[in-house]
């Protein structure tokens, strides 16, 4: 085979497995982005949901402040109809402003129509009404108008505690929702309202025909309803077309059975990911020619030629011609013409040595001077972590300090609802100081010196444990552990690693009687001892696992479970520090199982 044809059988080899290697990339990327746009999908309804409670919230706020308005002082009814009709001039996302009597009948009226009604059946007025619950929502769709609101009532009371009127106002969800239908990202989308008892209170774009039905035994209205939080499903059938759906609750008003509800065709959501995709295959196939043109031009003109005119010099050298040289004489052929041109080389490879000596000194130097910026980088790291520290714990040291002397100046006088403004400041100023201490302590697990020596597993399990005694005390727990080896690294880390992860397994057993705590050995892994933590308490969704060492990322909900996210980040670091690796298994309400990689100590010579 000639020279020239096994070129081109290798450049063919050459650009073929990348290109393949490329092909598989890209689909794996257009993979992902499906993936991306569902979860994008599932984020746009927890968005709306977010919005939504803002209004509500907005609303809230508008109720304290009419509740302190002289209008309503004076019994003259025409009258606070009309300052409430001003009121609902400046804000038109509401559909009417009204106020109740305690005995339920209708007294103020934005709309001014002056019709009678007798409020009391409503579940907003009963629920408002209760002393302890200040504020009520409830959706329904208006009388007068037909569209659907959201009823946003406000219990204002006397100094006695006594209900003097109720505030309401309807909040105008189809307004609302066809506002936020704009903003969506993805071509034919849908977003919807349900309450709890699958009624559609608000379909966009094209809703007319389905707002105001219930969907209650379809399939879209079940996974609306057993959702817990913000979930996303596909091929689910309604109006003749499947989507995949995204679905929200309504945060802090669950009460309210309000499901935010977005759904967009298949075909419209992997939209934007095929048009990547067969844009990046076709820049794919360019470059790809490109680069077979370019090594071609190059293989031919860089070796074949130079190749056959070495071989041609040796060929007259060969017959007779003693006057050709390209060096001295040498073997023949294609190999000897290789060989003469690597000997022309040796001439220049003294002067080329002193060069690669040249740039050693040189490339010593420049690891000298960055391992010089690397320490002076550290520094003013460390530095800045006191500063930070310092600076952030001041402010937090006030606000601890203002809160304590207002809660004592004013004790007794505050209503409930202030008092839990005062403890919800009080929470978020502890968890912001603990955020602080968790954040500085994984700054520092980077930067601190690792002391290696033989520990003994079995003592640092057993001193963790002890040490989780006193907040242990009162629950049933079985403790397995299994007997551990002795491994290579530091103890204070190792200490560390043990101690949040056993953490983690008692804090996410907390409803569990009895909970399961088992620690041991696995076997190993490339020449590393496989170690484990197993619980039986919640778990997780091994879908999410890839966010569990992450800074700040958590899989449950700070109000379910306590922590800042910084814990596993700390063990991942500490395990990557000592050369092994970190990983988790998990099924959810099945327990987790935490695995990380050690070295084990060598024998000593009187094992030996």
């Amino acid at each position: 085979m000639s020279i020239r044809a096994q070129l081109l059988l290798l450049i063919l080899f050459a650009t073929l497995i990348p290109a393949l290697v490329s092909v598989f990339h890209f689909v794996e990327r257009r993979d992902a982005e499906v993936a991306e746009a569902a979860h994008r999908l599932s984020a746009e309804a927890g968005r709306v949901a977010l919005e939504l409670r803002d209004m509500v919230r907005g609303t809230a706020q508008l109720h304290y402040g009419l509740s302190r308005a002289r209008d309503f002082d004076r019994p003259d009814k025409a009258a606070c109809s009309t300052f409430l009709h001003e009121v609902l001039k400046e804000h038109p996302q509401y559909t009417g402003i009204l106020t109740i009597e305690p005995d339920g009948s209708l007294f103020c009226d934005s709309l001014r129509t002056g019709r009678k009604l007798n409020l009391t059946d409503r579940r907003y007025f009963q629920t408002v009404m209760k002393p302890d619950t200040p504020l009520a929502v409830e959706p329904a769709f208006g009388r007068l108008t037909g569209i659907a609101v959201l009823q946003v009532a406000y219990a204002v009371r006397r100094e006695t505690g006594e209900p003097r009127f109720v505030l309401l106002a309807s909040l105008n969800l189809e307004e609302f929702m066809q506002s936020l239908a704009k903003t969506l990202p993805f071509a034919g989308t849908v977003i919807a309202l349900m309450d709890s008892k699958g009624m559609i209170l608000s379909w966009n774009p094209d809703g007319g025909k389905l707002r105001g039905t219930t969907i209650a035994d379809t399939p879209l209205a079940r996974f609306a309803l057993n959702s817990r939080g913000e979930e996303v499903q596909e091929n689910i059938l309604i109006g003749g077309v499947p989507r995949i759906w995204a679905v929200s609750t309504l945060p802090e008003f669950p009460d309210a059975g309000v499901r935010v509800l977005v759904g967009v065709a298949r075909a419209d959501l992997l939209a934007a990911a095929n048009r990547n995709l067969a844009e990046s295959l076709t820049a794919l196939a360019a470059v790809l020619l490109l680069v077979f043109a370019g090594a071609w031009t190059l293989s031919e003109l860089g070796i074949r030629r130079q190749i056959a005119r070495i071989n041609a010099a040796v060929s007259r050298f060969s017959g007779g011609d003693f006057g050709a040289r390209i060096g001295a004489p040498y073997p023949r052929g294609e190999i000897g013409g290789l060989m003469a041109a690597l000997d022309h080389e040796f001439g220049l490879m003294q002067e080329q040595r002193k060069v690669i000596e040249q740039l050693n000194s040189d490339l010593e130097r420049r690891v000298t001077e960055r391992t010089a910026q690397l320490e002076a980088i550290n520094k003013e790291l460390e530095s800045f972590s006191y500063s930070v520290s310092h600076d952030l714990r001041m402010p937090l040291r006030h606000i601890d300090g203002y809160i304590e002397l207002l809660a004592g100046e004013t004790a007794g006088r505050l209503t409930a609802e202030e008092q839990r403004y005062l403890r919800v400041v009080t929470d978020a100023s502890r968890k912001m100081g603990q955020l602080i201490d968790d954040l500085l302590a994984f700054s520092r697990m980077g930067r601190v010196e690792l002391i290696e020596s033989s520990v003994a597993l079995d003592t640092l399990v057993q001193e963790t444990i002890q040490a989780m005694a006193p907040d242990t005390r009162q629950r049933n727990i079985v403790w397995s552990p299994a007997p551990l080896p002795v491994v290579r690294g530091d103890p204070a880390m190792l200490k560390q690693v043990f101690a949040n992860l056993i953490g983690n397994a008692v804090k996410y057993t907390r409803a569990r009687d009895p909970a399961l705590i088992e620690i041991g050995c696995r076997g190993e892994e490339e020449g590393r001892l496989i170690l484990f933590v197993r619980d039986n308490g919640v778990g997780f969704d091994m879908q999410y696992a890839d966010k569990l060492f992450g800074v700040f990322q958590r899989l449950h909900r700070a109000d379910q479970f306590e922590g800042t996210g910084i814990g596993l980040a700390n063990v991942r670091r500490i395990i990557a520090r000592h050369g092994g690796r970190v990983w988790a298994e998990a099924v959810l309400e099945g327990g987790a199982t935490f695995y990380f990689t050690l070295r084990a100590a060598e024998p000593s010579r009187q094992q030996m």
